[in-house]
């Protein structure tokens, strides 16, 4: 399974957002780009128009998958196992309809905008840009009727899909609380004698004194941090903090609503921001990150690879380790930098919604139901077709759970059919690989049960809507990008940017926007 700053790259390329990739799919095309969308309509031999959908009472549900890049040469097999399962079951049938997640919201938007034939949207970040377009239908008639068994799976990370106090969007979490750190090659940590436990957090003055001892040892050309810093924020890495449903840009809670407190803030012109700023111009200043590590988009994967960088940030939460060592091809040691916490942004990542022009909601809603009550269909979307994508090493007491590996002469570049990007269903039951074991399972559950109540936010559920602001936001997300990467990379002086950023942000409407923001959740809260 892959890590939330894995999902926060593709955010970036797809949405503005920043998050880690995984190294080994770097240089994959979009075999997509160019791809008809899929039309609701044909023509029958009189010439006359006619809905293709439809075919007695089965229903054509066309569905998007993110993919990485290059369409999956196994996608029609695959097709044809969903189908075989969910035609005689619900009387529905899908077509699987792939989009690079790099163009996800844009190709998106424009089969939404054209009226064609679309039914299940996935969506990878935030909802306010497609419900103030109306591009969704509101879910909660649907869900009450039709989602017994999202509600079992999700709980609560249901938070994630409101907007406006309606649902509109279906989470897919497996893991239901936040944890944030700093992942470190395990052979250099070895040679420098420094060890980490995995249930301790650690300090910002702690990675110091390892970067310290790492930079003495190996010298120059050497570095501490490796990250894609043009588009990264590593203020999260150090601090436990409430998005309010959108992001840094228009107001947190820098308590994360722990204490109650619901006072919206500027993050950026906060005493924590400045201190985190000075702390990361320490660190450039004594080496630690890359001369040009604002500018680098190479992902962090990559640069480990590379053998001149110690670690990067990322989620620290359970199967990181595995899935981080996996894709920087080393054993990677995690250092937890902000325990455990819930807040609504953690389960905005991966999404469902139904497009408004959707023919029949009611089918469409069925199926994913389905999705969260059969890990057979997951498994499916997910890994392809077993025996031919992979093999199972160990079932376990639930059906569709289970250790898998690829196949004989098969890997992750030349499966027929593998998702990366784990988005389907219910995650949480769905077939783990190696070397993760069946304990995987009950570690999941104990690890989604030990976050205590003080560690969750008191505004879960609410998600900003910038509509009455759109402009300012606008204004404030291309200031934030401008500047946000050179701070976290100490890339200059925070005596002589930090101000400039600030008045920039002023400038912008930030403000406004933090007051709007203070309004609708003091509304919010009143009504709970």
């Amino acid at each position: 399974m892959n890590t939330k700053k894995m999902l926060a790259i593709l955010l970036s390329l797809g949405m503005g957002l920043s998050l880690t990739a995984c190294g080994n799919n770097e240089g994959e095309t979009n075999s997509t780009a160019g791809k008809e969308t899929v039309s609701a309509e044909s023509k029958n031999e009189s010439g006359e128009t006619e809905k293709k959908e439809s075919e007695g009472d089965v229903y054509n549900i066309v569905m998007e998958i993110p993919t990485l890049g290059s369409e999956p040469s196994g996608l029609a097999e695959v097709e044809a196992a969903i189908n075989e399962i969910v035609e005689p079951e619900i009387g529905v049938n899908v077509t699987l309809y792939p989009i690079s997640v790099s163009d996800l919201k844009s190709q998106t938007n424009l089969m939404i905008a054209s009226g064609d034939k679309l039914d299940l949207v996935s969506v990878i970040g935030g909802l306010s840009d497609y419900v103030s377009k109306n591009a969704f239908l509101s879910l909660d008639d649907l869900y009450n009727q039709y989602g017994q068994d999202i509600k079992d799976a999700e709980g609560i990370a249901m938070a994630g899909g409101y907007y406006d106090g309606k649902l509109y969007a279906v989470p897919s979490e497996e893991k239901m609380v936040l944890v944030d750190g700093y992942f470190a090659r395990k052979d250099m940590l070895d040679e420098l004698g420094f060890t980490f436990e995995e249930d301790k957090v650690y300090t910002a003055d702690d990675l110091s004194k390892l970067f310290k001892a790492f930079k003495d040892k190996y010298g120059e050309g050497y570095y501490g941090i490796a990250g894609t810093g043009s588009t990264s924020n590593y203020y999260s890495s150090f601090h436990a903090v409430d998005y309010l449903g959108s992001s840094m840009n228009t107001g947190v809670l820098i308590g994360a609503g722990f204490d109650g407190d619901t006072k919206v803030t500027d993050l950026f012109g906060t005493p924590e921001y400045e201190e985190f700023a000075n702390t990361m111009y320490d660190w450039a200043q004594s080496g630690y990150f890359s001369p040009d590590a604002s500018t680098n988009t190479d992902a962090a994967t990559t640069q480990i690879q590379s053998g001149f960088y110690l670690g990067y940030f990322a989620g620290t939460d359970i199967d990181a380790k595995m899935n981080v060592s996996r894709d920087c091809g080393t054993e990677m040691v995690p250092i937890t930098l902000v325990d455990k916490y819930c807040a609504t942004q953690k389960y905005q990542s991966t999404m469902w919604s139904i497009p408004y022009n959707c023919e029949n909601p009611e089918k469409t809603f069925q199926f994913l139901n389905m999705l969260y009550a059969d890990n057979e269909l997951d498994n499916i979307l997910t890994y392809g077709l077993e025996g031919i994508s992979y093999e199972v090493v160990e079932k376990g007491e639930v059906p569709g759970q289970a250790v898998i590996r690829f196949a004989d002469g098969v890997n992750e570049s030349n499966s027929p059919y593998h998702m990366p990007l784990h988005v389907y269903g219910d995650k949480s039951t769905i077939s783990v690989f190696e070397p993760l074991t069946l304990d995987y399972y009950k570690e999941l559950k104990e690890f989604n049960s030990s976050v205590s109540d003080k560690r969750k936010s008191c505004t879960l559920g609410y998600v900003f809507n910038a509509a009455n602001v759109s402009a300012q936001k606008a204004a404030v997300d291309a200031v934030v990008s401008q500047y946000t990467g050179i701070i976290s990379t100490g890339a200059q002086n925070p005596a002589e940017i930090l101000p400039e950023f600030r008045q920039a942000l002023k400038d912008a409407g930030i403000e406004e926007i933090v007051k709007e923001n203070q309004t609708q959740l003091d509304t919010w809260m009143a009504e709970q």
